[in-house]
């Protein structure tokens, strides 16, 4: 099982997962949380290997 650690992220890229977090809960018509993460398993973090996941509330 790999390890998971936050997505290190600038600032830019923050704001826009929480401009696409409002979008998609308009869309779903209900509220979401996106969750930005990487692997710990990758060598370096960048926004290629970040991940982004989303969870209902």
């Amino acid at each position: 099982m790999k390890n998971y650690s936050p997505a290190n992220l600038s600032p830019a890229q923050v704001e826009r997962l929480q401009q696409l977090e409002q979008e998609f809960a308009e869309l779903a018509g209900e509220p979401l949380v996106l969750i930005a993460y990487a692997s710990r398993n990758d060598r370096t973090a960048s926004p290629a290997s970040s991940r982004i996941a989303s969870a209902m509330e």
